[in-house]
């Protein structure tokens, strides 16, 4: 599936970015939103226009 970007953000200096995707196979996950997309965020913000996050993946 392609990889939609619908948030962009920067984390900590601005050299990484995280993103939002539809792809439950981005080894980049790391928490599963309400809406049922796929955040590579953790902390403050993460899944914020997706309903909130459902889970993070351990």
């Amino acid at each position: 599936m392609k990889k939609i970007f619908l948030l962009l953000f920067m984390i900590y200096s601005g050299s990484v970015f995280a993103y939002i995707t539809t792809d439950p196979n981005d080894p980049n996950i790391q928490a599963v939103c309400r809406d049922g997309t796929y955040s590579t965020s953790r902390g403050s913000g993460t899944c914020s226009h997706h309903g909130g996050v459902d889970h993070y993946i351990d």
